[in-house]
């Protein structure tokens, strides 16, 4: 009710200015005296993908917070990527990625194939874990390293023990540069800033009616987080795959893992 007609007093006008309300109006006073209904929040949907194959990964060095640009072939798989989600009639509300260069040239080749008008918005929590001094070193020198300090006798004992828990030799790495003045992060930091990082992008487009959001981040970061949301990593013993499409459902702050480690797009995009 506006201000004029508080101020009316007489009571047949307020009457009759009620009455006529009552007859024309569908919407009850008290919810017209708060103002429009805000819409509820929609269920989100996160193409979590790994990026594109890059100079370090053929190198096979450490690549956690160092970075390398993408090689033809991850150019290529990434363009395979927006073409294969286009053919599939995706039609993403928004973009994000990590913010490192193999993340950005991934996310936006695939958006020029879904023609999308936006760039990416970058997010640092996307990023992959820091290894700290092993940053940029062989990865097999880092595997040693890890080995001897959970106790094998080597490299292949490692890999070869059933047993093996991968989050318990990154948490090695973490203890092996301490002293080292270097950032190296422990598994439950990556997944903590993954997942909020996760939780916020799925939270502001739920503001905005729900919707599909392409986000580009890294293997172990994408890892980390898809076992902290509750999906069974145990399988992926090579990893998450360049390329490769995790699908995350949000919908009112609850999280459902409905595909994980898919090349099916990049696939589809190479035909």
């Amino acid at each position: 009710m506006n201000r004029t007609m508080r101020a009316v007093t007489a009571g047949a006008l307020a009457v009759t200015t009620l009455a006529t309300l009552a007859a024309f109006s569908t919407v009850p006073a008290s919810q017209a005296a708060a103002g429009p209904k805000k819409p509820k929040p929609g269920t989100v949907t996160i193409y979590l993908t790994r990026h594109g194959e890059t100079m370090l990964n053929t190198l096979e060095r450490a690549q956690g917070w160092s970075d390398s640009p993408l090689t033809e072939e991850g150019r290529l798989s990434a363009e395979h990527l927006g073409a294969g989600l286009a053919e599939s009639g995706v039609k993403f509300e928004a973009a994000y990625s990590a913010d490192m260069v193999r993340h950005w040239e991934t996310v936006s080749l695939a958006l020029d194939e879904l023609d999308a008008k936006d760039e990416a918005t970058r997010d640092e929590r996307l990023r992959e874990i820091s290894f700290g001094k092993f940053e940029g070193a062989k990865n097999m020198e880092m595997w040693a390293a890890i080995a001897t300090e959970l106790g094998y006798a080597n490299v292949g004992e490692l890999f070869t023990d059933p047993d093996f828990d991968f989050v318990e030799g990154l948490s090695a790495v973490a203890r092996l540069n301490e002293g080292s003045g270097l950032v190296a992060e422990t598994p439950e930091q990556v997944a903590a800033r993954a997942v909020e990082a996760l939780d916020d992008i799925a939270a502001e487009q739920a503001k905005h009616g729900g919707g599909e959001v392409l986000v580009v981040s890294s293997g172990i970061t994408i890892m980390l987080a898809l076992g902290t949301l509750g999906a069974d990593v145990s399988e992926l013993t090579s990893g998450i795959e360049n390329g490769a499409v995790s699908e995350l459902v949000y919908n009112r702050g609850e999280w459902t893992i409905k595909t994980v480690n898919d090349l099916s797009y990049v696939e589809a995009g190479s035909d």
